[in-house]
């Protein structure tokens, strides 16, 4: 009966040679793909908004052993505000490099900063994101914990009467793209005008910030990095694959669909957009949502391109025996390294 299988129809058409896919033979003919991919990317997020101040405030301080938290609001754009944790690391000297740390599918912000759902500070990391947004700022980094639209403090009113870890993805994603946007364009500018909030900061130097995010996080943090070069180093985490093996082939939640994307490219283009600025991937060899036999064959066609630019050292990855988590271990000792 695989003549009446409708899904050959889409993995013909996927065959296709894509529009954008990396075959460039001079450094003129990379900048000129370079520039193009990147047009047709925010074209097919939706575009993004006009800029408009960050109006920054701080909600709330608090003082811990090692660190002080701030609370932060600002505008990303008319009618979107961003909430976060500035993470800022006590008894050490400024300016000094940050960093955004951008959570997966999950409880949100308070899940990277060690806030358990009831509220209270817990000691001991929890779940597949570990609290790894308190490694970096224990590692000396001025660390924003982003909360991504749809999840924690920036769901809908009817979610959030709901469980902790409900998240608003399927409404946002669907309001979006009904109106020729979508959630993680949107996304993607909050961690853009993220930079421009932490560039205002003085003990923050402004030109070495780094990026690091997990799963869903991983997804945000690659596309922001494949489109503003002011992210000196990036870390993905349990997401590079391709998007025919993950997204395609496994049920992932509405807010990682990109309308027409494959007519242009596959993950491993967009993520060859971050060379030859600093990359690390770090991925679990049991992740059974981004299987590693697909983030191997990325991993080999994003590292092409670094080759190919003379830069084959701004690319690593650690493999780990784990599954779809952190594991922020050499991970951290090359943000250290190339953030300093």
């Amino acid at each position: 009966m695989q003549e009446f299988n409708p899904i050959r129809y889409f993995e013909k058409l996927y065959e296709r040679k894509r529009i954008y896919s990396f075959n460039a033979i001079s450094k003129e003919e990379w900048k000129d793909w370079r520039e193009k991919l990147r047009k047709k990317i925010i074209e097919l997020l939706g575009g993004f908004p006009e800029k408009i101040e960050t109006n920054a405030k701080i909600l709330e301080k608090r003082e811990f052993n090692e660190y002080i938290r701030e609370k932060i609001v600002f505008d990303s754009c008319e009618n979107i505000k961003v909430v976060g944790y500035l993470l800022i690391p006590k008894n050490l000297d400024f300016p000094r490099p940050g960093v955004i740390a951008v959570p997966g599918h999950g409880l949100g912000k308070d899940d990277i900063v060690g806030i358990n759902p009831d509220g209270t500070e817990r000691t001991i990391p929890s779940g597949y994101q570990k609290d790894f947004a308190l490694t970096l700022v224990r590692e000396g980094f001025i660390t924003f914990a982003i909360e991504q639209m749809g999840f924690g403090e920036r769901r809908i009113e009817e979610d959030i009467n709901k469980a902790k870890d409900k998240s608003s993805c399927r409404k946002l994603a669907f309001w979006a793209l009904m109106l020729g946007k979508t959630l993680l364009g949107i996304r993607v500018w909050d961690l853009m005008r993220t930079i421009d909030y932490l560039q205002e900061r003085k003990e923050i130097k402004r030109d070495s910030i780094g990026i690091m995010g997990i799963s869903g996080g991983g997804t945000t943090s690659l596309f922001a990095s494949a489109l503003d070069d002011r992210i000196k180093v990036t870390v993905i985490s349990g997401y590079l694959n391709t998007f025919k093996d993950s997204i395609l082939s496994i049920n992932h939640c509405e807010c990682n669909y990109v309308p027409g994307i494959l007519n242009y490219a596959e993950m491993y283009d967009i993520a060859s957009l971050i060379a030859p600025r600093y990359l690390f991937i770090e991925h679990g060899i049991f992740d059974d949502i981004f299987p590693i036999f697909a983030t191997k064959f990325a991993l080999e066609r994003v590292k092409e391109v670094y080759n190919f630019l003379g830069f084959p050292e701004n690319i690593q990855w650690e493999f780990f025996e784990g599954g779809h988590e952190i594991f922020k271990n050499k991970s951290i000792i090359w943000l250290k390294e190339k953030l300093k």
